[in-house]
């Protein structure tokens, strides 16, 4: 019974194992991973939709400015 083939994951031996292969390619399995790549995903969207972050709530547009000054 003290074959490592029958361990159970998670026991004496697991800390003699390290993780297979290197944490980026495991890191999609984090729930931190997930919300940050939620939270940027959402300001790549805001900034794209208003334009370069130039459109702001409640202000309103004046009036347009020449090109050339008279």
């Amino acid at each position: 019974m003290n074959d490592p083939k029958f361990q159970q994951h998670g026991g004496a031996h697991a800390a003699e194992h390290p993780p297979h292969g290197p944490y980026w390619k495991r890191m999609h399995h984090s729930l931190f991973f997930w919300i940050a790549f939620v939270f940027l995903l959402a300001a790549m969207i805001v900034y794209v939709m208003t334009n370069n972050l130039a459109v702001r709530p409640g202000k309103k547009t004046g009036d347009p400015v020449p090109a050339l000054a008279p």
